[in-house]
């Protein structure tokens, strides 16, 4: 079956990121890793109780995400298990975007340093 384009417009700091997790994760090219998050996705069916806040903050909370998440990601900082779990109760539900966009930035913030101390 035929591809279908679309185009795609990313935040310097995540297309960055974006790359090295091509590279790292061995996909052949961007477009291959876009796709297999997609699938990912579409696979899961998860809410995104952590992404839709981030989408739905101020372009400048966004940028202070995306800059700390490429930081994480050239150290090899993952955000998994019981630091997921702490950053879900962190934002809560009772948050709204702009509340949530801080608190992903300050926790962010936290689990960049602690993975200074720890190199």
């Amino acid at each position: 079956m035929a591809s279908v384009t679309k185009s795609l417009k990313l935040p310097p700091w995540l297309a960055e990121a974006a790359e090295h997790r091509v590279k790292n994760l061995k996909y052949q090219a961007f477009n291959a890793y876009v796709t297999g998050l997609i699938r990912y996705d579409l696979m899961v069916q998860g809410d995104h109780s952590i992404t839709l806040p981030i989408a739905q903050s101020h372009p400048a909370e966004r940028d202070k995400i995306d800059e700390e998440l490429l930081e994480l990601t050239k150290q090899g900082t993952a955000i998994r298990g019981s630091f997921l779990k702490m950053l879900l109760r962190r934002i809560g539900s009772d948050m709204n975007e702009e509340q949530a966009g801080k608190e992903i930035v300050s926790f962010l913030a936290e689990i960049k340093e602690a993975g200074s101390h720890e190199a």
